[in-house]
């Protein structure tokens, strides 16, 4: 599913050669190939499985290495990657491009389903967020200062919330959502703390979430309406990816934002499409705040961090973050340095030096280079939220 790799030793650092771990014997697995089938049947590859794959096989109720790719619930397949405890540090994201482990199965959900059968869901936390507001190097220094399994944007989230708006009604909804996020909780030893930090276009499922049977604490991450325009501008691919989010929401806008004519809107209207989608996402976080604020037992469940309060204040803000995750710390780190080398870096790439104030620089650049935008976003944004409009910030804030 990624770069290839080189054939000793194994890369999830177990400590064998590649071709008695992790790897085909005489095969680089490579570009989502996929390796092995488990059935009702049992276990179909043209090769011996290796120790260290049948272990993962064997313990998939209790041990994460097994990770949930991608999944079609409603044609019966999950896609499982070998992943190890350094795998899931260094993937920066786990969609199946950029996902470092490489070897995949695919299995029949009824076989994940009995083989998960004594899986007990362990407490998960999750970190919902707009894009472009500091949400991967939030989920980052919690990876680095706490015990903690981050799980760095997996389709899984999204893929779910497809499933459980689009089965049909005879299909058991609660039982696989139970199960794939199940699959999700797991950890590599009982002090850890699980961490998904999602994807953007998987925040409709925090309602799902919050009236699930489980407790599971959400932080929902923002920028300003100006500073995520800023990101959605700066460069072709993220105009492209703006007008790509537009579209996918579309068919909802009108039951969300009844005031918006969308015939007004044309395929250059970037302004007008980031100030749509941040309303949205802004809108699910607030509609899941009035919900669960009638509930006295959940209302400490949801709340809400502006990037920039956490780039003034990063050490308190990481604290609160694990607080409200009840994460414990881990032993003889420096809080500061690791801080540091954090923030003087993109955390989606750390061979690329930034800092706060290179942000501000970039961001003043683009708004001022894009003064049409900005104004038409304003503009919208503030009738389509109203008085909800965040002036001084979301409610609920975690610092």
């Amino acid at each position: 599913m990624t770069d290839d790799i080189p054939l000793s030793p194994c890369p999830c650092e177990s400590g064998l050669p590649y071709n008695l771990c992790c790897g085909v014997p005489g095969k680089m697995a490579v570009n989502a190939q996929i390796h092995a089938y488990i059935g009702s049947e049992g276990i179909k590859t043209g090769h011996d499985l290796t120790p260290e794959m049948l272990a993962a096989v064997e313990t998939i109720s209790t041990n994460p290495d097994l990770f949930p790719a991608r999944f079609q619930l409603l044609n019966n397949k999950v896609w499982f990657v070998k992943m190890s405890p350094e795998w899931y540090r260094q993937s920066v994201f786990l969609d199946p491009s950029r996902i470092k482990g490489t070897y995949v199965i695919e299995a029949d959900t009824q076989w994940v389903a009995t083989a998960c059968q004594s899986l007990r869901w362990q407490s998960t936390s999750v970190i919902f967020h707009t894009a472009f507001c500091g949400s991967t190097l939030m989920a980052q220094a919690l990876d680095s200062m706490f015990n903690c399994l981050s799980l760095k944007e997996p389709d899984a989230l999204g893929i779910l919330l497809y499933y459980l708006r689009n089965a049909p009604p005879e299909h058991p909804r609660a039982e696989n959502f139970d199960l794939m996020m199940k699959l999700l909780s797991r950890r590599y030893d009982a002090q850890q703390g699980v961490v998904i930090k999602a994807n953007d276009y998987a925040n409709p499922i925090i309602k799902d979430l919050l009236s699930w049977e489980h407790a599971v604490p959400i932080l929902f991450m923002y920028t300003p309406l100006e500073e995520f325009l800023a990101g959605c501008l700066k460069a072709d691919n993220r105009r492209e990816w703006i007008r790509g989010r537009y579209q996918t929401i579309n068919t909802e806008l009108l039951a969300c934002f009844p005031t918006l004519a969308t015939s007004d809107m044309n395929e250059s209207d970037f302004g007008k499409m980031a100030a749509v989608y941040w309303c949205y996402n802004v809108s699910l976080f607030l509609k899941a705040l009035h919900e669960v604020n009638k509930d006295s037992g959940k209302s400490h469940l949801l709340r809400s961090l502006d990037f920039n309060t956490m780039l003034a204040s990063p050490r308190q803000a990481v604290q609160a973050c694990g607080d409200l995750f009840g994460l414990k710390k881990l032993a003889d780190t420096d809080w500061d340095e690791t801080l540091k080398s954090l923030f003087g870096v993109y955390s989606k790439n750390n061979r690329f030096r930034y800092s706060p104030q290179q942000r501000e620089l970039d961001i003043s650049q683009v708004l001022n280079e894009n003064p049409e935008h900005v104004e038409a976003a304003q503009q919208l944004a503030r009738v389509l939220l109203g008085s909800d409009y965040p002036d001084t910030g979301l409610p609920a804030a975690l610092i």
